[in-house]
């Protein structure tokens, strides 16, 4: 039901297309219940209605003319006759011939009653001219019903197509709706989610697991609703048929009900193992097909086939599990329950025709309600056929909303004066875990316009450090400390309000499809002049040189059609025009050449005029010329200082340094 509520907030903003498709459903399923009775009266009024009494009458109220004689159905006389049917043969009766159980000899007609009389008749064979004289009377009414029919089939087909159309079309709808929510949800997530969720795993809940909105809102429109027209169409017609017999289908409801409970008990467990597992096999091929290369390279196929293929078994393992539910306990079994009703109305009339004293049985009544409670059980067919999809739906349907009611940054905006990149850290004690702290009583400040570098072996806490100041991660409640810019808690301001003035460029930076351009403006408003201006000014100027097409040049998937250096260079100019007060450079240069990485530094020492910058670097020849260097070690700061005093002091800093330079080489 919850989830019902939270799929009926997008289906709600169609209600029109709901209105028709309902509206839809209840004509298809009106026109579905004057279809028997329509039949019923052409089987039993006309087509075999030839039997009922016939009275002899003037010339002038006359029907049918035979062998001199005028004949009416309509009119009353004393002399009564009747036309028989047997075997495919009409036998002309100068009596009434009374229901029951016939059988000839000859030109001798015997009947059993269902009281046990036995009349006896002579008979005469009526020859083709003569049949057709007595069928001539129904012959109109006949048309306008087989006209009625045809109309109806026709008019049924419209509205089914009305029907299926409008609801493709809600349909289409929700899961665009859904898919944008939860693209716009993805970005305002934590992230501590994308730690704990593979990639290929969210990207399967948005391509795919949306989609079961859609089955999950087909689903219940076949089951709710267009099975409950459905149920309540036929019991009217059955009702209308035969009361008793409708009366004693209500017993089975207790028995399908308890029967579909422990089927749809067994059925939910298999569903989120398979929907689970599909979505373990979308994130196992996002890593196969992103790590390719790193696959071939260390011949690492076997083992990953091996992996995938475990996944691939144990997920068929699970659908073959819910393909023998069905066949054992489900959809199959119905079809089995609805050909043994089928039988049950026929010994039902037919014990009936022999033992109730004046009921009397037709064709067409056997027709109709076998119709009719064929309509009644289709429904409970549907029911166990669909439950599989419902309940995939159904899970599919709460793993998308667990992205789009996910929990959220704050997303709001407001426009807030320039900082003026004052940062102080104030005694931070920080972790991803509780009781495991990655950083310990840390407290820095930061100067406006200051250069500081950070520089720790890996996992010392640089990059938490400053995750904790970009606000990927905010204190907890088990955490302790404050960052300040400007004196103000960075937590009073929104993330995107905060983030406003704030950039970085990380060590891999990632490229988005587009051209140069469109990677370096990002979402602002720069003119390809001030974009060219601004690469050119960091150094950029040998990439646009070489390119044909320069700012204008596409940028293939993850920017394979450029180096690791150029990469960098369009990822340093796009938070140039972002204009940050403070920037931060997250290993922005270990993985760029020595030519790259003078041409920055030269870029560096313009871009950081104006500006707060903070840089962690393994490569210390990258921030020797900063204000202040911070070494961190284990989650603690353990010095702090200038290049020179720090490698005076002959500690930490001193040892990374002087590993990194040449033996002999100047250490001042």
């Amino acid at each position: 039901m919850k989830t019902m509520k939270k799929v009926w907030r997008y289906i709600a903003k169609y209600k029109k297309l709901l209105v028709i498709t309902l509206s839809a459903m209840l004509i298809i399923q009106a026109l579905g219940l004057l279809a028997p009775l329509i039949v019923k009266t052409i089987l039993d009024d006309y087509l075999v209605g030839i039997e009922r009494p016939w009275y002899e009458v003037d010339e002038s109220d006359h029907q049918v003319s035979y062998q001199g004689r005028y004949f009416s159905q309509e009119s009353t006389s004393d002399t009564v006759v009747s036309v028989v049917i047997y075997r495919g043969k009409y036998y002309f009766v100068e009596d009434h011939v009374i229901n029951g159980n016939k059988s000839f000899s000859g030109t001798t007609l015997t009947v059993t009653s269902q009281e046990g009389l036995t009349e006896i008749y002579q008979v005469e064979r009526m020859e083709k001219d003569e049949v057709l004289a007595f069928y001539q009377p129904f012959v109109r009414p006949l048309v306008i019903l087989i006209i009625l029919l045809t109309a109806r089939f026709f008019l049924q087909t419209i509205f089914t197509y009305i029907q299926r159309i409008t609801t493709s079309m809600i349909n289409v709808n929700i899961v665009r709706d859904a898919r944008k929510d939860a693209v716009k949800s993805l970005q305002r997530m934590p992230m501590t989610y994308f730690e704990t969720e593979p990639a290929g795993k969210i990207a399967n809940r948005i391509i795919s697991d949306v989609g079961g909105m859609m089955n999950l809102f087909s689903t219940i429109m076949n089951l709710l609703v267009n099975a409950t027209m459905a149920v309540v169409f036929a019991y009217i017609g059955m009702f209308y048929l035969d009361a008793r017999l409708a009366l004693m289908t209500f017993l089975i409801f207790p028995v399908v009900y308890v029967w579909l409970k422990y089927f749809t008990k067994r059925l939910n467990k298999i569903a989120v193992k398979v929907n689970e597992q599909a979505s373990m096999i979308t994130a196992q091929l996002n890593e196969i097909i992103n790590g390719i290369n790193i696959l071939q390279i260390f011949n690492f196929r076997k083992q990953t086939e091996d992996r995938f293929n475990t996944l691939s078994d144990e997920f068929m393992q699970e659908k073959v599990k819910e393909n023998i539910l069905h066949l054992s306990i489900g959809w199959n079994m119905i079809r089995l329950i609805g050909a043994l009703v089928t039988s049950v109305i026929v010994l039902y009339f037919g014990h009936g025709y022999l033992t109730i004293s004046g009921f009397v049985v037709s064709a067409g009544i056997i027709y109709a309600y076998n119709d009719y409670l064929s309509r009644l059980i289709e429904p409970v067919g549907t029911l166990f056929r669909e439950i599989g999809n419902l309940e995939h739906s159904m899970v599919r349907t709460d793993r998308i909303f667990k992205i789009i009611d996910g929990d959220q940054e704050d997303g709001s905006f407001e426009l807030i004066p320039r900082f003026q990149g004052h940062v102080k850290f104030d005694n931070i004690w920080f972790s991803y875990h509780q009781d495991n702290p990655v950083l310990k009583g840390i407290d820095l400040e930061i100067k406006p316009g200051q250069m500081v570098g950070l520089v720790g072996h890996t996992g010392s806490g640089k990059s938490s450090l400053m995750s904790l100041l970009m606000r990927f991660y905010d204190m907890k409640d088990y955490d302790m400390g404050t960052i300040y810019v400007d004196g103000v808690d960075i937590r009073t301001y929104s993330k995107r309000t905060y983030r406003t003035h704030v950039g970085i460029v990380l060590q891999d930076p990632a490229m988005f499809k587009g051209t140069i351009a469109d990677n370096v403006r990002f979402g602002q408003q720069v003119s390809d002049e001030e974009v060219e201006r601004i690469l050119r000014d960091i150094g950029g100027g040998k990439l646009l040189d070489k390119l044909e097409q320069g700012i204008h040049t596409k940028i293939t998937r993850g920017g394979g059609n450029l180096s690791v250096g150029e990469k960098q260079i369009i990822s340093f100019a796009r938070a140039v025009v972002h204009d940050p007060v403070i920037l931060v450079m997250d290993e922005a240069t270990a993985n760029i050449d020595t030519e790259t990485e003078t041409m920055l530094q030269t870029a560096l020492e313009t871009v950081k005029k104006g500006r707060t910058m903070i840089v962690i670097a393994h490569r210390l020849s990258t921030i020797k010329n900063a204000d202040k260097i911070v070494v961190l070690e284990n989650g603690i700061k353990v010095e702090e200082g200038k290049h020179k005093d720090l490698l005076a002091k002959n500690g930490v800093y001193a040892n990374i340094y002087r590993s990194q330079i040449k033996p002999g080489a100047e250490t001042l």
